[in-house]
């Protein structure tokens, strides 16, 4: 045993390659050093002196050729373990033979490697084929239109991949009633399935598939615990199937079921399911996008005729000839043997009324009638709105249903809520031989109600516009007759009572007018007017005085049975009183008075009468408020002449314009700030000549003066802001501006200059005295507005403007007569100055820092004019 131990210990066989390469060295190094150490004894050669160099020699070169065989299988070493740990990690699930053998390890690994592509060839053979079954899939899907033989071919196609032999496509169906699998194609199972059967959702174990949206993989349906039933032998041979749901991206459209009848068939798994998805999904795809298809060409059917049914309605038809055309276009799409069209009583809101209706045969009911809805199928319609499609009339247990439902040849019947302004008001009807006539079409009848609430809706409008026209030119007469008689309140209401006796259909009629508290009878016909005015009716009293107290029109049609009927007015006039409309007259929310109109020759009070009467009541009520605003507008222009009168000789005129109309339209004149050039006139030595004249002569002197200067300023367009004793400051540009405020400025003070001669010959005639002027003109912005308190306003200007112009003033003083205008005056003119440099003013208090200030000499070819002056006489 030892023996053999150690023969295998030195077999080679599982062992590294540095095992190896240790052995061979050895073995190659062994014999030859054995072999000369015996022929050196033998020959007695180990006496040379060269001998240990050759043994030196033979070591370093035997040591070198170990260490470059040790890298070679070093590399040869890395090598195969980067390969086995490739190996590993690109295959898992494989495993590498354990060997210290570094070449078997390399070799196993490409024995690996091989058996790989093997087994990816075959998968790739078989995703080839699975692809070609994909690819004669969606070349069917370009060539056919039509989605059962689509399913067909799915069906087909996965038998073929999951080697089966029975299969089954079940479209899922959605009714009212609840959902079915309806068998679309089915291969194998001969007579137990057949095409267009209808499988129940509930009981069907396809509906798993649906629910949880994944397939169903069975291996053993009568160990499955999820169902607990047997195998269906004489259908399904095996016990093992798969469920798949057929689905687009939105919803699933029903499932596949494949099996098999070989005894020994394979059991269902993953595989199966990952080779049917792509299948499933592309049938899918192409059976959606078929079925839209269809569904938009019926889509467009239907716009046809719903666009014949609004051209209908816009045509020239009328109330039951516009209904039956539009009812006529319905029945080319849905057959129908009876239609019905019920709209709710207005008087009696627990019944509909018959509208109109339209058969091919004889009915029980006619236009017209009322049937009582309570506990029926048409009020659960109602008060749910929503269609509801009647798969058998027979069912039906009241009596009024099966009346209006159950006829000849009809089995079935759909009811469609109709919306008119807005809510339900009514049914449409329809009754014929197959429910599915009515379901396929649902949404084309729900369409078709909206075009007959149209069309009902359209009806009504025509004839209230029809109402509303003859309302109108009564109206019409009304405002004519009031347009052209005077403004005499006593002239405007005899025009409204003509006129309601010729368009209103009434015995008799009054206007009562609210003198404070009270009701005072103003004009009335068929009335005795004399007596009837030794009546004062409080507010609430009568049925007008309750009309006037509320503010609201009243109708009563039995005055009998009214508790604010107030009979002492029948009682003194003989007049009987049987009914009666009140509508109050209201201007600006406040009761004028009260029109009343009494006993209806005809029939009774309603609606369009009150319309009628407030509509007339408002022109009454406009026309007495124009007659008391004209009364105002006369008074009011009186005052505003008077005060113009008054005080246009203190204030200018646009500034009194402004402040009457802003006191007319409620707007104060506000403060604001503007661009103005001023004027600043100013008498030299004022004082010396006040002393030596007198104070009475004094004002002459000032009021001659004024009156002159003042003259030349409102002549160009200017305001004389205030007087500053013997002179004033004059203002361009307020309250109205314009660009010529600075040119209108300098012509003023050019004139003032050529108007002093005439006014010191005048002052010299009467007080032997001449005055010399000042002027000075500058431009800037100020603000201007009303400057005072609430007993004392002043419309005036402020700011550093009106400053400067004073300090100008002081640089005028050299030169008698002089005007000096600033530099800001001279860049705003538009006109050509003739202009003479005199200096630069200074004043940091204004912040103006330096201004240049030039003598006025002139215009530029400017004409020499005779002076007219008003104010010296």
């Amino acid at each position: 045993m030892k023996a053999e131990k150690l023969v295998k210990e030195a077999s080679m066989k599982n062992k590294n390659l540095y095992y190896k390469l240790n052995i061979v060295f050895g073995l190659f190094f062994l014999f030859p050093v054995m072999g000369f150490l015996i022929f050196g004894f033998k020959y007695d050669i180990l006496q040379d002196h060269h001998l240990p160099l050759f043994f030196l020699g033979v070591l370093v070169f035997s040591h070198l050729g170990f260490t470059f065989l040790r890298k070679i299988f070093d590399e040869i070493t890395k090598i195969s373990r980067l390969f086995s740990d490739r190996v590993l990690r690109d295959m898992p699930g494989k495993e590498l033979q354990e060997s210290s053998d570094e070449l078997q390890t390399i070799v196993h690994s490409f024995n690996l490697i091989e058996n790989q592509f093997k087994n990816t060839f075959r998968l790739l053979e078989k995703k080839s084929s699975e692809i070609s079954i994909l690819k004669e899939l969606s070349e069917l899907c370009y060539v056919t239109f039509d989605p059962e033989e689509i399913l067909y071919v799915l069906l087909e196609r996965a038998l073929i991949l999951t080697k089966s032999d029975v299969g089954s496509v079940l479209i899922l169906e959605k009714k009212p009633t609840g959902k079915q699998f309806t068998v679309k194609a089915s291969i194998g199972l001969g007579k137990h399935v057949k095409l267009g059967d209808k499988i129940p959702f509930e009981t069907s174990i396809a509906k798993y598939a649906v629910i949880n949206k994944s397939p169903l993989v069975v291996e053993d349906i009568e160990k499955d615990t999820r169902f607990g039933r047997r195998n269906k032998q004489d259908v399904y041979a095996t016990k093992s199937f798969v469920c798949m749901p057929i689905k687009t991206s939105n919803e699933i459209l029903g499932v596949i079921t494949l099996s098999n009848k070989k005894e020994d068939a394979k059991t269902y798994g993953a595989d199966d399911i990952e080779i049917l998805t792509p299948l499933l999904s592309n049938a899918a795809f192409t059976y959606e996008n078929l079925r839209l298809m269809k569904e938009n060409d019926k889509g467009l059917q239907y716009l046809k005729y719903i666009d014949k049914i609004f051209k209908i309605i816009n045509s020239s038809f009328r109330d039951t000839e516009l209904l039956r055309a539009v009812l006529r276009e319905i029945q080319s799409i849905v057959p129908f043997e009876v239609a019905l069209v019920l709209l709710k009583d207005e008087s009696r809101s627990e019944q509909l009324c018959l509208f109109d209706h339209m058969t091919t045969g004889t009915i029980g009911v006619a236009k017209g009638m009322s049937f009582p809805f309570e506990n029926t199928v048409m009020e659960k319609v109602l008060k749910q709105d929503v269609t509801k499609v009647i798969e058998d009339v027979d069912q039906l247990t009241e009596e009024m249903d099966r009346n209006l439902f159950v006829h000849e040849n009809c089995s079935s019947a759909i009811l469609t809520p109709l919306r008119i302004d807005g809510s339900v008001r009514g049914l449409l009807v329809l009754v014929g031989r197959g429910p599915e006539h009515f379901s396929n079409a649902r949404s084309f009848i729900e369409w078709m109600a909206n075009g007959i609430s149209l069309a009902i809706d359209r009806n009504k409008l025509t004839q209230a516009v029809i109402k509303r026209n003859r309302e109108m030119d009564s109206i019409r007469q009304i405002g004519r007759a009031l347009a052209s008689s005077t403004f005499d309140i006593e002239q405007v209401l005899k025009y409204t009572m003509d006129m309601i006796r010729v368009i209103m259909n009434v015995e008799a009629g009054s206007l009562l007018l609210l003198e404070g508290n009270e009701l005072v009878f103003a004009v009335a016909f068929n009335i005795d007017v004399e007596m009837l005015k030794k009546f004062r009716l409080k507010l609430g009293q009568g049925i007008a005085g309750y009309s006037a107290s509320r503010g609201e029109s009243i109708i009563v049609n039995d005055v009998s049975a009214s508790l604010h009927f107030f009979p002492a007015v029948d009682n003194s006039t003989g007049f009987e009183t049987r009914s009666a409309l009140c509508v109050p007259m209201i201007s600006q929310g406040k009761v004028l008075g009260v029109l009343e109109v009494l006993n209806k020759i005809s029939g009774e009070f309603g609606p369009g009468d009150e319309d009628l009467l407030q509509s007339i009541a408002s022109s009454v009520s406009i026309a007495i408020e124009n007659a008391r605003l004209y009364k105002e507008t006369v008074s009011m222009a009186e005052h505003e002449r008077g005060i113009r009168r008054m005080f246009q000789k203190f204030v200018p005129k646009e500034v009194l314009d402004k402040i009457i109309h802003g006191s007319e339209t409620g707007k104060v004149v506000l403060e604001e700030v503007k661009t103005l050039t001023l004027l600043n006139i100013d008498v030299r030595g004022f004082s010396k000549i006040a002393r030596r004249i007198g104070p009475q002569k004094t004002v002459f002197l000032l009021n001659s003066f004024f009156s002159v200067m003042g003259g030349i300023v409102f002549k160009h367009h200017g305001i004389v802001d205030k007087y500053l004793g013997d002179g004033f400051l004059a203002i361009f540009g307020a309250p109205v501006s314009s660009t010529r405020d600075a040119d209108n400025a300098v012509e003023a003070a050019l004139e003032m200059q050529k108007a002093l001669g005439v006014v010191n010959k005048y002052l010299s005639k009467e007080l032997g005295e001449q005055v010399a002027i000042g002027i000075s003109l500058h431009t800037g912005e100020a603000v201007v507005g009303n400057i005072g308190f609430e007993m004392k306003m002043d419309y005036t200007v402020i700011g550093d403007s009106v400053n400067i112009v004073f300090r100008l003033q002081e640089m005028a003083k050299p030169v008698a007569n002089s005007i000096v205008i600033s530099e800001k005056t001279c860049i705003a003119a538009r006109s050509r100055l003739v202009l003479k440099e005199i200096g630069v003013a200074y004043d940091m208090e204004v912040a103006i820092g330096k201004l240049r200030v030039f003598e006025l000499l002139g215009l530029e070819e400017d004409e020499e004019s005779p002076i007219e002056l008003e104010g010296l006489e």
